[in-house]
C-alpha cells in the first residue's frame, strides 16, 4: 500500500482493457458491468498519489485500446508516423485524465464516510460529471462514454428517456462500486442508523438488485409501447454509395463520381417518399457548379424530397458550410441545415497558418463555417431534424430540433475516413441513444456504413456494412410524442453535480 504495486498495475491493465472490450467492434457488453472493480481495488488498496496513477494506468489503457483506430485515421491524412503517434497520444492522455480525476476524488473522499451507500452515490455522481465534461468542454469528445457500450441491452437502456445517456453511466458505476463493496470489503463500512439491516453487504445487494430491476421492468414496459410500429409511418430511402473518400475531391475522379451517384439515386424510381443522401456526398458546390446543379435535376423525380449532404457556399459572406439541403420534386429549396458543431483539425484547423503542413487530405479542404442554430425541414405532416456526422455527440443538440417539434430525425455522416476500424461502429452506436433520449426513429445514412434504421425503442434495422454499396427502402415512423429528457434535458447530471458538492464540501468541512 505504501508503494506502487505490480500486482495493481496489472489489475489497472485489466480494468482498462475490459472496459475496452465492453465497446464496440468487441461488444463484450457485459465487461463493462465488472471492469472497474480491479481498478476500485486499486484505489482503496493504495495512497491517494497511486491512485492517480493506477486511475491514468486504466483510462490510458483503455482509450489506447477502443480507439487505437484514431492512430490509423491520423496516419493515413497527416505526414508521417510521429505526427500520428504524437497527436493520437494527446488525444488519448487528454480523455485518460477523467479516470486520473475521478480517481484521484474516490480515494481522497473514500475514508470520510462510514456508510457504503454515500461513497457508492458520490463516486457514481462523480463520474457522470465528468463524463458530462467531456461532452462539452474544449469543444467536446464525448466519444465511448461507458453508458454506450449497453447499446443492445434494450431493456436496460429505455431509462435514458429520463436521464439521457448518463444515466446508463451512473448504473454502471454504482453496480461496480457495490461488487466491491459487497466481495471484497464490506467490513470498512457500517450501514446508517436508520437502515435496519445487518450488515453493509446485505443493504447494497438489496438496494442495487432493486435498482436494477425497476429499470428493467420500466424498460420491458417502455418497449412494449414503443415498438417497430409506433406513430404514422412513410416510405424513406437510403443511400450509400461507398466513394472512395480519396477521390471524392480529386478532380480527377469527379465524373465518375457523378455518374456512379447517377446511377445509384435511380434505383429508387419514386418508390421512397423521402430520399436520404450522406454527408458531403457531392462533389463539388450544388448551388454554384452546373453539373453537380444538373445531377440533382435530373433526379428529382426519384422521390417527393431529397435530403441531400453537400457543401453550401454563402456567396456575399464567402463561407463555406458542411450542409443538408431540402430540396423537393419542383426543385425548390426549401430549407438548408448547416453544421453546428465543427470537428477540430478535420472542418477546421486552428492556427491554421502554422498547423496546416501536417494535415494532408484534412487540410485540402479549407476551414468550414460554423451553423448558427439546428434547422427542421418541414415537409406534410412531417418534421424531420437532421444531424450532420458528429452533432450526433450532442444531447442538446437533438433536443433543440425536439423542440422545435421535429418528429423524424436523420444522421448523414461520412465514416469513409476511418476505414474498418471501430470508428464507425462507436459512432453510429451513439444514434440508438439519441433516438431512446428522444423516442424518434432516426434515418442514419452514410456513404460507407453503418446505414440503418432505429426505431424509438433503440431498435436497429436494416444495417449495411462498412465498404459496402448499397441502396434500401424502408418504412419509417415519425411521432410528436415528447419524452421526459426531451423537456427536462440533463436534469438528472445536474443532481449528480449537487451531490457531489455537497459530498465534497462535507469532506473539506469535516473535522
Amino acid at each position: 500500500m505504501g508503494q506502487l504495486n505490480s500486482k495493481f498495475f496489472l489489475l489497472s491493465v485489466l480494468s482498462g482493457t475490459l472496459i475496452a472490450l465492453s465497446f464496440q467492434k468487441f461488444n463484450l457488453f457485459y465487461c463493462a458491468w465488472f471492469a472497474f472493480v480491479p481498478l476500485i481495488y486499486c484505489i482503496f488498496n493504495s495512497k491517494i498519489k497511486y491512485s492517480l496513477i493506477y486511475g491514468f494506468i486504466t483510462g490510458f489503457t483503455c482509450y489506447a485500446v477502443s480507439m487505437f483506430w484514431m492512430f490509423v485515421f491520423l496516419n493515413n491524412n497527416l505526414n508521417s508516423y510521429l505526427s500520428s503517434f504524437i497527436a493520437s497520444l494527446l488525444l488519448w492522455l487528454y480523455i485518460s485524465s477523467y479516470f486520473v480525476l475521478w480517481s484521484w476524488l474516490v480515494s481522497v473522499i473514500k475514508n470520510h464516510f462510514k456508510s457504503c451507500f454515500h461513497l457508492i452515490l458520490f463516486s457514481s455522481s462523480l463520474w457522470i460529471v465528468l463524463e458530462f465534461a467531456r461532452t462539452y468542454f474544449l469543444t467536446g469528445f464525448p466519444w465511448n462514454l461507458i453508458g454506450y457500450s449497453q447499446a443492445c441491452f434494450l431493456p436496460l437502456i429505455q431509462i435514458a428517456d429520463i436521464t439521457g445517456i448518463y444515466g446508463i453511466s451512473f448504473l454502471i458505476i454504482s453496480f461496480n462500486m457495490a461488487l466491491y463493496v459487497v466481495f471484497f470489503n464490506n467490513k470498512q463500512f457500517s450501514i446508517v442508523s436508520k437502515l435496519k439491516f445487518y450488515d453493509t453487504k446485505k443493504f447494497s445487494i438489496i438496494f442495487f438488485v432493486t435498482l436494477i430491476c425497476f429499470v428493467l421492468i420500466y424498460g420491458i414496459v417502455k418497449l412494449n409501447k414503443f415498438n417497430s410500429s409506433y406513430g404514422d409511418e412513410i416510405t424513406v430511402g437510403i443511400l450509400q454509395p461507398n466513394i472512395d473518400q480519396y477521390k471524392k475531391w480529386d478532380q480527377i475522379y469527379r465524373q465518375e463520381i457523378i455518374d456512379e451517384l447517377d446511377k445509384n439515386i435511380k434505383y429508387f424510381k419514386n418508390k421512397a417518399e423521402i430520399l436520404v443522401y450522406p454527408e458531403s456526398v457531392l462533389p463539388g458546390y450544388l448551388q454554384i457548379e452546373h453539373d453537380i446543379k444538373q445531377l440533382v435535376m435530373d433526379n428529382l423525380q426519384n422521390a417527393n424530397l431529397h435530403l441531400i449532404g453537400a457543401t453550401g457556399v454563402n456567396i456575399e459572406n464567402n463561407e463555406v458550410y458542411n450542409s443538408v439541403f431540402a430540396i423537393d420534386k419542383d426543385g425548390k429549396i426549401l430549407d438548408v441545415h448547416n453544421k453546428n458543431h465543427l470537428v477540430i483539425f478535420g472542418e477546421y484547423i486552428p492556427l491554421r497558418k502554422f498547423l496546416s503542413k501536417f494535415f494532408g487530405i484534412l487540410n485540402s479542404l479549407g476551414d468550414f463555417s460554423k451553423g448558427s442554430y439546428m434547422t427542421v425541414f418541414k415537409y406534410d405532416k412531417i418534421n424531420i431534424g437532421s444531424m450532420i456526422c458528429s452533432e450526433n455527440f450532442f444531447p442538446n443538440l437533438t433536443r433543440q430540433l425536439i423542440k422545435k417539434d421535429a418528429n423524424l430525425l436523420t444522421n448523414h455522416t461520412n465514416d469513409a475516413w476511418f476505414g474498418n476500424s471501430a470508428a464507425p461502429y462507436q459512432h453510429f452506436i451513439m444514434n440508438v441513444f439519441r433516438a431512446v433520449e428522444t423516442r424518434k426513429n432516426i434515418v442514419v445514412c452514410a456513404n460507407t456504413g453503418v446505414s440503418a434504421v432505429i426505431n424509438c425503442a433503440g431498435k436497429v434495422t436494416d444495417k449495411t456494412n462498412v465498404f459496402e454499396q448499397t441502396n434500401f427502402i424502408k418504412t419509417v415512423f415519425y411521432n410528436d410524442y415528447k419524452s421526459i429528457y426531451s423537456k427536462i434535458g440533463d436534469l438528472f447530471v445536474y443532481l449528480c453535480l449537487i451531490f457531489t458538492i455537497i459530498y465534497l464540501m462535507v469532506c473539506l468541512f469535516k473535522k
